[in-house]
């Protein structure tokens, strides 16, 4: 009797990757490792970021399907993040297969030809996939370009209201204060300025986007202002798209959509319409495994 093979499916980020180990049907084991993209291939940060994520896994997967920042399928660099995935998990190459975070998004949740994908996960982007395969897109500049509505600009635009405070000769004391100190250690300008320089990209300031999320949520009337500009600068994203593309549905997905609820509530009222999606991308990429498995 053949055994079912274990699939595994890594949806990797610019903050976190997630990752799912699938058998049949069943969903074996779930988990998250360091952030990995394209640009951190060969760099010691990136071998330590696949080494994590090997080591984090509870067994050796049969075969592999990897959505990762920054590549785009069947090119150079989508073949060397091929082959050291393979290595580092002792998969054959054959049995592994890497492509855009995009493409992998797109497809868990829309028919080529069928809609936009407007994902706002660190960083922002308007995405369509043609139905014959050719892609469209508005945004994903990265955090020195744009970004905007993704969960780095939550905390930039967190770190730029009290930093404005403090050149007022203001200590910041509201519930955005306290949830951003609980993740920086302090909210003087020593501590900010480490939390925010200290690690380079992008994945410092998003990570106090969940402190906007709870500071919103709480009521805090600022941190609240900031995702209803983070809403429209998402649908601004979406309708410059659809100049290229038509007026075709949207469907929202994405980490800084999950923050808070008041997040996607704005943006349907940014972008009426809009449909919030969020599923497993990880978990998905793991079936599309399927197809690469050969006893």
């Amino acid at each position: 009797m053949t055994r079912s093979p274990l699939l595994l499916g890594v949806d990797a980020g610019g903050t976190a990757t997630g990752w799912a180990l699938v058998r049949g049907s069943q969903v074996v084991a779930t988990g998250t490792s360091p952030a990995f993209t394209a640009l951190l291939l060969g760099t010691p940060a990136g071998a330590e970021s696949l080494q994590a994520l090997a080591t984090a896994l509870p067994g050796r997967p049969d075969a592999v399907q990897a959505g990762i920042p920054g590549v785009t399928a069947h090119t150079d660099a989508a073949r060397h993040l091929q082959a050291a995935l393979a290595e580092v998990l002792n998969v054959p190459a054959g049995q592994v297969d890497v492509e855009g975070d995009l493409d992998l998004a797109y497809r868990a949740h829309l028919a080529p030809g069928t809609g936009i994908l407007l994902y706002a996960g660190t960083g922002s982007i308007a995405y369509h996939v043609a139905a014959n395969g050719e892609t469209v897109r508005a945004g994903g500049r990265g955090y020195r370009l744009g970004d905007d509505g993704g969960g780095f600009s939550l905390g930039r635009a967190a770190m730029r209201h009290l930093t404005t405070q403090l050149d007022l000769g203001q200590m910041p004391d509201s519930l955005l204060a306290r949830e951003v100190a609980a993740v920086t250690g302090g909210l003087d300008w020593e501590t900010l300025r480490s939390f925010a320089y200290g690690s380079p990209g992008a994945a410092a300031l998003a990570r106090l986007a969940p402190a906007v999320g709870r500071a919103a949520d709480a009521g805090d009337p600022d941190a609240t202002h900031i995702l209803e500009d983070a809403a429209s600068s998402l649908a601004e994203l979406a309708v410059r798209l659809r100049t290229q593309v038509g007026p075709l549905p949207v469907t929202a997905t994405g980490g800084a959509l999950r923050v808070s609820p008041l997040f996607p509530a704005a943006l349907t009222r940014a972008l009426p319409g809009v449909n919030v999606q969020q599923r497993n991308h990880a978990e998905a990429a793991a079936r599309y495994a399927a197809r690469l498995w050969t006893s």
